[in-house]
């Protein structure tokens, strides 16, 4: 049985805050300032939404408009998934799938303290997990679920070693490596 690792355990990424009415353009200086991809949007001390550099590259910037002239609230993402931070990962990993999301906001009696990603997820089921195989799959009481670290595809994943260096794949790119 696998020991409870909590989302706080495994956090890398802390809480960046921003209010609603920062423009775009000092949002993408902060979040280049604190070297994160996302930001909180919190106004009256409530969460309402979370930017990432994604939604500013895909709603700003591919569409050449200029974040200068454009309020975060416009673009940010409202009603952001999160998690407490003394949840058990498998949760986070859960809701993670249950929502179609790659990272979640954690929270800490309801006040953002960072991101957790899929990446930090399975990084924390690969370090738990023995390294007996070259190439395995999960597959005993506890498959394991999630993000492709290859191609991004959602599904059971496998245990790979590329260049010595630790994996979790589909079942796609296990059988590409293994060729």
């Amino acid at each position: 049985m696998m020991p409870k690792i909590t989302v706080e355990q495994v956090l890398k990424r802390k809480a960046v805050v921003v209010k609603p009415e920062d423009t775009v353009d000092k949002v993408a200086k902060i979040l280049a300032k604190n070297k994160v991809s996302s930001a909180v949007i919190v106004e009256n001390d409530e969460i309402i939404g979370i930017v990432t550099d994604r939604d500013i590259l895909d709603k700003i910037v591919a569409k050449g408009k200029n974040p200068k002239h454009i309020k975060v609230r416009e673009i940010m993402t409202k009603n952001p998934v999160r998690i407490e931070y003394d949840y058990d990962i498998q949760d986070a990993i859960e809701l993670m799938m249950d929502k179609g999301v790659r990272r979640i906001l954690v929270t800490k009696l309801g006040k953002p303290i960072g991101f957790v990603t899929a990446a930090d997820l399975l990084a924390a089921l690969a370090m738990y997990n023995s390294e007996e195989q070259e190439v395995e799959s999960v597959e005993s009481e506890t498959e394991v679920y999630g993000i492709c670290e290859v191609c991004g595809q959602y599904g059971p994943l496998y245990r790979v070693y590329i260049g010595g260096q630790e994996k979790w794949v589909c079942e796609s790119c296990k059988d590409s490596i293994e060729q």
